[in-house]
């Protein structure tokens, strides 16, 4: 029964905005991924972009979208943390 639930929630991405064909996404702690990032899907492709420093860690887009995506993280950056912290914040 854990399995379906846990499945459940590692599989879950929470969309923060569609805009100019990019999907932003913020997904649960994924394994190989501590820094904090969301996730700019653009068609079947996708990039993780940073939100520390808003490099790009993994993946590829289109020049020109990736340059959009990029842009869009740091005017945003506040609202992507708040969705960051709301899966990634340990509450004691």
């Amino acid at each position: 029964m854990w399995e379906i639930v846990f499945t459940g929630i590692l599989n879950y991405r929470d969309t923060v905005e569609r805009t100019h064909g990019i999907r932003f996404e913020i997904r649960p702690k994924e394994l190989g991924h501590n820094v904090e990032h969301c996730h700019a899907c653009y068609g079947n492709e996708n990039i993780s972009i940073s939100l520390r420093d808003f490099s790009v860690l993994a993946g590829n887009i289109p020049l020109q979208k990736q340059r959009f995506a990029i842009n869009w993280v740091k005017v945003n950056i506040d609202v992507l943390m708040q969705h960051w912290d709301k899966y990634h914040t340990l509450e004691v």
